[in-house]
């Protein structure tokens, strides 16, 4: 079998995942994908003179990262915004309860967040591609919906800022936002 090479091509999104900081496990699967994005925060800066450009300079600030889900998950919900589920009955007759969007639940510490797309090298070999971004500030979730064959998805949305440590809470040599990573399919 030859060798996967590094020129990758990916597809949509398979999973996401909230990681816990230390060892770079799941924390909280982000379950039922249907669309996420990731897109950088990018400014320049034109060095003028004799009437031209005469070179830019370019920056990023952070990256935009959104994910819909079509499911909610109760523990992701009190990971992200630091309550509590609690809970009455038994068996079928079980309750969840959880607050949503208390004043307490604003500005919780930041997480690390993978997102995984099913690719493949240019020779055709299966692989994933991970974005692992290492310091994520979630905004405060919301809902799409329902609406008819839609249904009800729910939205998590933050900002990917520059860090001085990975998922792991590894030092860097150089700060980022995260890292590409291609890997053989290992699934979900």
């Amino acid at each position: 079998m030859p060798t996967p090479n590094s020129t990758v091509e990916g597809f949509s999104i398979s999973h996401a995942a909230i990681l816990d900081g230390s060892t770079g496990a799941q924390d909280a699967d982000i379950y039922g994908i249907r669309e996420g994005s990731i897109e950088v925060d990018t400014d320049n800066y034109d060095n003028t003179g004799d009437d031209a450009v005469l070179s830019t300079w370019y920056w990023f600030n952070y990256a935009m990262v959104s994910v819909t889900a079509g499911y909610i998950s109760f523990e992701q919900v009190a990971l992200l915004t630091g309550s509590s589920i609690t809970s009455s009955g038994t068996d079928e007759n079980i309750f969840y309860n959880i607050p949503l969007w208390e004043e307490t639940s604003l500005n919780q510490p930041t997480r690390p967040m993978m997102i995984r797309v099913p690719s493949k090298d240019s020779n055709g070999m299966i692989r994933d591609l991970d974005f692992v971004l290492y310091k994520v500030q979630f905004e405060p979730m919301s809902f799409d919906g329902p609406s008819y064959k839609d249904g009800l998805l729910t939205n998590y949305s933050g900002k990917a800022l520059i860090s001085n440590v990975d998922e792991k809470g590894d030092t860097l040599a150089r700060r980022s936002i995260g890292r590409l990573v291609s890997r053989p399919a290992v699934g979900v």
